[in-house]
């Protein structure tokens, strides 16, 4: 039987990683981000 730790480390590990949802959640978030910082890049190298 595995310690109490390994079974710890492996739930840890197993919950650490992003899920889909998560995922594209903050890939939308990214665009919409890269899209504003770009439009106000553009008004300041326009003064």
């Amino acid at each position: 039987m595995a310690s109490k730790t390994k079974k710890i480390r492996q739930i840890r590990k197993w919950k650490k990683s992003p899920n889909k949802r998560n995922l594209r959640a903050d890939a939308k978030r990214f665009q919409r981000n890269r899209e504003i910082l770009e439009k106000l890049a553009a008004e300041d190298a326009s003064k």
